[in-house]
């Protein structure tokens, strides 16, 4: 009778287990993944244009309180940057810079760099997903899952504009 109720106990208990752990896995964080970046124009940038470069999602994220997201296009002579921050879970927009090229304004290529802190609201992700490069888009963004705390991103590229 004894060995009967400490089954049925142990059973009990490993079911509870099973069941807690479920309510876990749908509170654990997803950083999201990047394809690459997509640059308007490619290509013959004069002064006056307006240029866009964004950092565009493959999969989005869950469970990401606030993005801090950091940009830098340094060109031959000036470097432009932006630098702003979003509750991810309310803003899954893909991030970007907007320029307006100054007068005078004259390079042969640029360098993209782009940076982002997420922090988690749930339980920290023990890994983050690969992005799938996506046609039209160039250079690539990866994230990791830097702590118990948050998550970053970076990427890069070089553009050259001859």
């Amino acid at each position: 009778m004894r060995i009967h109720l400490l089954k049925s106990a142990a059973c009990a208990a490993v079911a509870a287990l099973a069941l807690s752990a479920c309510d876990d896995d749908k509170n654990v964080c997803t950083l999201p993944a990047f394809a690459g970046f997509r640059i308007e124009p490619v290509t013959g940038w004069n002064a006056g244009d307006s240029v866009t470069v964004t950092a565009v999602q493959s999969s989005l994220g869950d469970l990401l309180y606030k993005a801090e997201y950091k940009w830098s296009v340094a060109c031959d002579d000036t470097t432009f940057t932006k630098n702003y921050d979003v509750v991810y879970d309310l803003d899954k927009s893909d991030p970007y810079i907007g320029i307006r090229l100054p007068e005078g304004f004259s390079t042969t290529n640029a360098t993209i760099s782009f940076n982002v802190l997420y922090s988690y609201s749930a339980t920290a992700p023990t890994s983050a997903p690969a992005g799938v490069h996506g046609d039209g888009l160039y250079g690539s963004i990866t994230t990791v899952a830097a702590s118990q705390l948050y998550g970053t991103g970076s990427g890069s590229y070089r553009l050259d504009l001859r």
